[in-house]
């Protein structure tokens, strides 16, 4: 299972309810599905569990005395050490306008009583699948980082699905970076998001991913049809477009000066884009790993060669 930061699994769910035979209802069957259950009887210990606690998801019942889930969920998200838990309120009561306190209160979900266990886990589920899609988006592009890109993977690779996965990384970024300043490699990674989603949406497919990996790799998950097709428009775009990032100089020269702390020139040629695609075309691939591995290989031949450029694996097996 996923984690919080700086724990491994299982993930933890906090349930807070004055009903002891249904938290022992619940926190069985959470178990019996791999999760770790804290229980408590009363909101006040139920904020401080939270707080020292840190869970993945906190269940909730509205109706309890000295402070009832509305403010218990207020207080939650008031809080900067616990406003990122999704919390999920249980209630009988199923009137419209008790939903709505729930939504100001900044209740993540609504379930009412009596419910079925497994609709109960699954919305479970749910929850801690949209928290972690959350967390796992990167700040600088908006886009789906690393744990959504495996997931995206393993899902194709469930399905059995042909898929093509494209492998994108700048060439002389940290150059580029030195010589101009982070704030002008945000905006080259920030060009590069552009370019690959505008790319996708015009010439991809409905359901094509694309993920941001860390600094500047990206990834972008299509079908195998596609592959190349996204690739050149992307390397065509992107060397038109990375231009206007660069020093009229740098760019009538062809390349930067950078200068070492040895007072050192070094002569940095003008940002390209290399993309390795790995393929379930022609051969069976079984983990998300190898997909990696694959690409890992294919991207280290594409920078092999001068200028914006990308590879296929083509081998069969």
């Amino acid at each position: 299972m996923t984690t919080g930061p700086g724990r491994t699994s299982p993930e933890i769910i906090l349930v807070v309810d004055d009903e002891r035979n249904l938290l022992e209802i619940v926190r069985l069957n959470l178990e019996l599905e791999g999760f770790r259950v804290i229980t408590s009887e009363n909101a006040l210990e139920g904020l401080r569990l939270a707080r020292e606690l840190q869970p993945d998801l906190v269940l909730c019942d509205i109706i309890m005395p000295e402070m009832d889930g509305l403010e218990f969920c207020r207080r939650v998200k008031a809080d900067g050490t616990t406003n990122h838990i999704p919390v999920v309120l249980l209630s009988a009561r199923t009137h419209a306008r008790d939903k709505l306190a729930g939504i100001e209160a900044g209740a993540d979900d609504f379930i009412t009583k009596p419910f079925e266990l497994s609709d109960l886990i699954a919305r479970v589920k749910i929850n801690l699948l949209r928290s972690r899609q959350k967390r796992d988006v990167s700040p600088l592009t908006g886009l789906p980082g690393s744990i959504s890109i495996e997931a995206e993977i393993k899902k194709r690779l469930a399905k059995r699905a042909r898929f093509a996965a494209l492998y994108l990384d700048m060439d002389h970024f940290k150059a580029f970076n030195d010589i101009y300043g982070f704030p002008s490699g945000d905006k080259a990674i920030r060009l590069l998001a552009a370019i690959v989603d505008e790319a996708v949406k015009s010439r991809g497919n409905l359901e094509d991913f694309v993920g941001h990996a860390g600094g500047d790799d990206f990834v972008v998950i299509t079908t195998p049809d596609k592959a190349n097709l996204l690739a050149e428009e992307i390397l065509s775009r992107f060397d038109r477009e990375i231009r206007a990032l660069y020093r009229e100089e740098d760019l009538r020269r062809g390349y930067s000066i950078l200068v070492d702390r040895q007072g050192r020139e070094h002569f940095v040629p003008i940002m390209t884009l290399s993309i390795g695609v790995a393929s379930n075309q022609r051969r069976v691939i079984a983990t998300h790993w190898e997909v990696a591995e694959i690409a890992k290989e294919t991207l280290k031949y594409a920078k092999s060669i001068p200028g914006s450029t990308y590879f296929v694996d083509r081998r069969r097996g």
